[in-house]
This record gives C-alpha cells, structure tokens and sequence, in this order.
C-alpha cells in the first residue's frame, strides 16, 4: 500500500534565534517591568508564527503527475506542480526503474514547477520513488518538507515496429478448406434440415448419402488467424533480450491486426504474463506486453485449434510443434546472430519474415 503524503516543519537557525530573542525579551520585560520590551518580543515571534503559516499553506499545494505508458525509447518526464510562491523550492526524488540508486534534484521555476526527465528506462513497470518538495518562508525562520507519493508506476512497453499490411494476409482460407474437408469425413459440420434453412445450406453431398436433406451447420465467424501465440516458453533462461525481442515482434503484430477492428486473441506456450486488453487501444496493448516475461509451463502446452500467428524466437524455432493448416510462423532473428534457416514442410502452411535489415532478418 503506497504511503500517504505527509509535510514535515521545523525551524531555521534564524528562526530559532529569533524565537530565542523574543522569549528573552518577554522575559525582560516582564522582571524590569519594561513593557516597550513586550513590542521587539511580539515581532520576533510574530516572525516566526508568519512563517510556519506560510509555509504550511503553501506546501500543501503540491501535484506530482507521472508520465504514463511510453515505448521503449522514449524519454520519461516527471511534472510537478506546485503554488507560485515555492519558486525556487528545492525538490528531490529516486530514478525508476533498475537504477533506482540514482538520486535527482533541482529547483522549482519561478512559476512553482518542474520537469524531472528520468530519462530512458527498459520495458516493464517501474514504481515511481515519492519526491521531497523543501521550502522557506520569505523571512526565511521555517523550513517546510511536503513528501508526495505520485502513487503510480512507470510503464514502458515495447517498441512497436512497422508491420505492413500485406504481411498479415494469412493462409486462411486453404486451412477452412482443409478442416472443412475434415469435418466431412466426421461427418461434424451438417445436421438435419429443417423449415426454414435456406436451399443454399444443403449439403447435397451428405443429403445423398443420408438419404435425407442436410445443411450445413451456422458457424461462428472464422477468427483463427486473429489467435496470436507467443512462444514464451521457448524463451525461458535466454536472457532479458531474447524477451524484450519477443515482446515487440508479438505486440507489433498485434496491434497491427487489432488496427482492423477485429477480436484478436493472445495465448502463451509458458506461464501467463501477459494480461488481457483492449488490443486497438496503443497505452493498453504497451501496458499489458510491458510484462511479458519468459516463464516455463507448469505442464507442457498442447498446441491444438485452428491457424493461429505463432512469434517464436528463431534460435528457439519450435520444431517440434504441429500447428494447423493456415498457420503464420513470424521468427524473431537477433540482429548480430547468424541465421538459421527452419524448413516449412508440412507442418506450417506458411512461414513468413518480418524483413528489418534484410531478407535473413526478423523483428529486432
């Protein structure tokens, strides 16, 4: 649970000196029995009193407001905003992310406010440190520390890269095809005719062979190539890299057919890192990818289903895997390593390269 803003005030040497002073002077005035000494007391004092006034209303006027969800890449920018009258306020604060010993500082601008880069932090969410804003009142006697805690964290999700429109046409129809032809054999996909079924449903072929008219079942609207499958664990024990490379081949091809207004679904092979989300909207798909990480299956996956975007590292090309009719297998090659080349056969109907430095290359 984060822990609540909180001020802290205290006085200045100058403002103890000068509670000192009026308390000697009340105290002189009041053994000589001098009451013109009673007048330097109450200033001193009255000093004092003004400047924990000031300072306790001023510093309860602070704002400090995160810099969202960006890409990988981008540059962060803490904003604080505080009353006019704390220019030059110093504040203080912890860097995010994994050099979180990194500590900032400056001063506010004459309008009360601050820009704090925290410059470029890798993929993931980083809790951002709360910031100390110290200020002095104008007779400078009080000091006021105002600790605000943004309650929020920094989210950086991957960079999403250019995926042209044409890559994404999938092989989806031979793979209807072939399951259609299969569903045949089983005799899965007709039923029985009844009043009402339009005559372009029969099955003439099953109707023949039944002896009686059949029509082809309704179907739900084919979204098999809309599944994007993230070989996750295939990734596990390669290093923060190979997941960061991961993560922005699958939320590039993602968010590419997201941008058609279509359902798109999102499995792992390992253990679930990735949260749901609304795919068309940019911050939500970097937020949910910025925590993907390469964690093994509790049990071995079985891949099954219709055709299916598999993204895959390419020096962990899943090999073995059977996937089905109409499948797009998208290998993401490291930039420095050689590369290798993975057969098709029968196993993948197609297999594309998402071309980033040439036709060897897949997304960075």
């Amino acid at each position: 649970m984060p822990a609540r803003d909180r001020s802290r005030v205290r006085m200045t040497a100058r403002g103890v000196v000068l509670v000192l002073l009026g308390v000697a002077l009340a105290v002189a005035a009041y053994g000589e029995r001098q009451a013109v000494l009673l007048v330097p007391a109450a200033l001193c004092l009255g000093i004092v009193l003004l400047g924990a006034w000031w300072v306790l209303g001023t510093a309860s006027r602070v704002r400090v407001t995160g810099p969202g969800v960006l890409e990988e890449g981008q540059d962060a920018t803490l904003r604080i905003a505080a009353d006019r009258g704390q220019a030059g306020a110093r504040w203080t604060t912890w860097a995010p992310g994994p050099e979180r010993y990194l500590h900032l500082e400056g001063m506010l601008d004459d309008d009360g406010t601050a820009e704090v880069p925290l410059g470029d932090q890798p993929r993931g969410r980083w809790r951002l440190a709360p910031v100390d804003i110290t200020s002095l009142d104008p007779f400078r006697v009080m000091r006021a520390t105002r600790i605000v805690d943004p309650r929020a964290s920094l989210v950086v999700g991957p960079a999403l890269l250019a995926v042209p429109s044409t890559a994404l046409r999938s092989n989806r129809e031979a793979g209807q095809q072939s399951q259609t032809r299969s569903a045949d054999e089983v005799d899965a996909m007709v039923r029985e005719w009844r009043p009402g079924d339009p005559q372009r449903r029969v099955h003439w072929r099953q109707s023949a062979k039944r002896g009686q008219l059949m029509v082809r079942q309704e179907a739900n609207p084919a979204t098999d190539d809309l599944l994007v499958l993230v070989d996750t664990a295939g990734a596990a024990g390669r290093g923060r890299d190979a997941e960061d490379r991961l993560a922005r081949a699958a939320c590039s091809i993602v968010r590419a057919l997201a941008g058609r207004d279509r359902v798109v679904g999102v499995a792992e092979t390992g253990g679930p890192s990735v949260a749901a989300a609304d795919w068309r909207d940019r911050a939500a798909a970097l937020a949910a990818f910025a925590t993907l990480a390469a964690v093994p299956a509790s049990e071995p996956t079985q891949r099954g289903g219709g055709a299916a975007h598999v993204v895959a590292l390419e020096e962990a090309a899943p090999e073995r895997w059977t996937l089905a009719p109409g499948s797009t297998l998208w290998l993401v090659a490291d930039i420095d390593a050689p590369h290798t080349r993975l057969a098709p056969g029968s196993r993948v109907t197609v297999q594309r390269w998402i071309d980033g430095v040439g036709p060897a290359r897949e997304l960075r």
